[in-house]
């Protein structure tokens, strides 16, 4: 039977797609593997490829502080968190559609294997590539859902926290706030989920 030990034997030296050749490190995946919330961001950053795992630094930093907050309370032992690819792209840009779909048949064994009751898709490539939806984002935010292991699982689109880290004043704070409305929406359907 395939485990997220073996899925990672499968990829740690992947060579299925040209970020092979500027990735310092697979970023696979880090967090309770038998976690009621799978978190999909977007790609690695710079700092998860040092420490192998993602949302390493201010990005992450952010992610806990909401999962911590006041109506959301989330425990860091209920979240696991992997990425659309497993390999940062040169220069931090975003993952051409080949590399994604060359990493889409690890995603969905990935997911099926933590087999969470929410998923949460943080950011614009989950929300095209994995939710298959268009648009604006923000505009976009709330419910959707898929199927894993034949079960509808309900998915949550939301911000990347990484999107509230740089810009305007104003335009930082309007972010943070959607993300914490957003978030407690999570945190209530999960506490749903366990009851």
């Amino acid at each position: 039977m395939e485990s997220l030990e073996s899925l990672y034997a499968e990829y740690k030296d992947c060579r299925r797609c040209d970020l092979a050749e500027s990735r310092r490190a697979v970023v696979f995946g880090v967090g309770n593997p038998q976690a009621n919330l799978l978190l999909l961001a977007e790609r690695p950053g710079g700092l998860d490829e040092i420490t192998g795992a993602p949302f390493s630094g201010p990005a992450g930093d952010m992610l806990y502080r909401i999962l911590a907050a006041p109506k959301v309370e989330i425990p860091k032992w209920d979240v696991y968190i992997t990425n659309i690819v497993l390999c940062r792209p040169p220069e931090d840009r975003s993952p051409r559609a080949g590399e994604i779909k060359a990493c889409s048949d690890r995603l969905w064994k990935h997911i099926e294997l933590v087999n969470p009751k929410i998923i949460v898709a943080m950011g614009r490539l989950p929300m095209i590539y994995f939710l298959g939806v268009k648009g604006k984002l923000e505009e976009l935010r709330g419910w959707y859902e898929t199927l894993v292991r034949g079960r509808r699982v309900p998915v949550f689109l939301t911000l990347n926290p990484a999107s509230a880290l740089y810009g305007e004043p104003e335009e930082i704070k309007r972010k943070k706030i959607m993300m914490y409305e957003d978030w407690q929406r999570i945190a209530s359907k999960l506490k749903e989920t366990k009851a």
